[in-house]
């Protein structure tokens, strides 16, 4: 037998052995209170968009109403039914443009069937928007009592300018 395995050694201090740490506990600190901060700034960014009307998109109400009374005037010339569908499309891109109405995604039926539809407006406004809209569906569907499309372009316009005056944003 060897002497040197039997022979007992001095004991390695745990300071050799035991690894420093890299950083101070100050920058630990620091770094959890920056991204502690930037947690909390996009949490309150994402609850900012999430307010905003659109979906967070800023919303240019006056080129949304152009647009729509543009809809209309160019329908004019055009047989009843192409108009009238024209003219149901300018009002409902108007209400998803400015509201966030889900009105251009749905069924005439679908969207007098839906209480919350129009909520932010008068009920003057809302039961014109109901009848003109009644009105488009019946010349789209080529149903005797539809008014003539000179009538409705006219009265669309008018539920254009209602639906603008009164829009949500201007009550805010």
């Amino acid at each position: 037998m060897d002497d040197e395995t039997l022979q007992l050694r001095d004991l390695v201090p745990p300071d050799e052995l035991v690894r420093e740490p890299g950083w101070p506990w100050p920058f630990w600190a620091l770094l959890a209170a920056v991204l502690i901060a930037i947690i909390v700034v996009v949490i309150a960014y994402i609850r900012e968009r999430k307010n905003l009307p659109g979906g967070g998109r800023r919303i240019d109400y006056g080129a949304a109403y152009r647009r729509a009374i543009e809809e209309i005037e160019d329908s004019s010339g055009l047989q009843n039914q192409e108009a009238a569908t024209r003219i149901s499309g300018a009002i409902r891109l108007y209400l998803a443009t400015v509201c966030g109405d889900p009105s251009l995604f749905e069924t005439h039926q679908e969207f007098l069937s839906r209480h919350e539809a129009l909520q932010g407006f008068p009920e003057g406004v809302r039961t014109q928007v109901s009848t003109v809209l009644c009105q488009l569906a019946a010349m789209k569907y080529s149903q005797p009592e539809a008014l003539a499309a000179n009538d409705l372009g006219s009265r669309s316009k008018e539920v254009i300018d209602q639906l603008h005056q009164h829009h949500p944003r201007a009550a805010a």
